[in-house]
């Protein structure tokens, strides 16, 4: 057993051995390489005096204290606006001047007066046309029952306030029945049409 750890011990001792020397020539080859490093002593003096003269200059050239603090003033005053959002004003831009949106405009209204006063010169036109008709069935003498019946429509207008939307209803009745006799004869054709084509093949 002794001999054993002998051995053992001896081992290790030849293997740390060879790390060392191993180790010791990696420094010699660095201590070479550092060697061959030449020296730049000359320029960090250079670069040192350089930043001493900087911090002598910069000792006598500073800033006057009222400067100072006008500079800090406005610094603060910057801040302040900057920490308030600007207020967003919309301004609109028109391309348009406003005397011709102005005249546009009474053109337009001058316009709608026009048509108004065209559509009331149409009806009252065909209400003096109702009104001659009227008054020339009521000139004629010969149809006396005309004239009875003329008295009897006046009196039934006169006594009810609504004759006239009655009137309006039972003209659209009779126009409705009238499409309608229309479809029916159209109809009634072209089903007549079709029983020929089928009747002929």
């Amino acid at each position: 057993m002794n001999e054993y750890n002998n051995s053992t011990s001896a081992a290790f001792m030849e293997v740390t051995s060879r790390k060392v020397e191993g180790q010791d020539k990696k420094i010699a080859a660095i201590e070479e390489k550092v060697k061959d490093i030449p020296a730049n002593t000359e320029l960090l003096q250079k670069v040192l005096s350089s930043v001493d003269g900087l911090r002598s200059d910069i000792k006598e050239a500073s800033l006057m204290p009222d400067k100072l603090v006008q500079f800090s003033n406005r610094l603060e005053l910057a801040t302040d606006l900057l920490k308030q959002p600007p207020v967003n004003t919309v301004v609109h831009h028109h391309h348009i001047p406003k005397l011709i949106r102005i005249s546009v405009g009474l053109f337009m209204a001058l316009c709608l007066v026009c048509s108004r006063w065209y559509v009331t010169s149409t009806k009252l036109d065909g209400f003096v046309a109702s009104d001659t008709k009227y008054r020339h069935l009521r000139l004629d003498t010969a149809h006396k029952s005309l004239q009875l019946y003329l008295d009897q429509l006046d009196s039934l207008y006169k006594a009810h306030p609504d004759f006239r939307e009655k009137v309006l209803e039972t003209e659209e009745e009779y126009r409705l029945n009238f499409e309608r006799l229309q479809k029916a004869e159209r109809l009634k054709t072209e089903a007549q049409s079709l029983e020929k084509a089928a009747g002929r093949k």
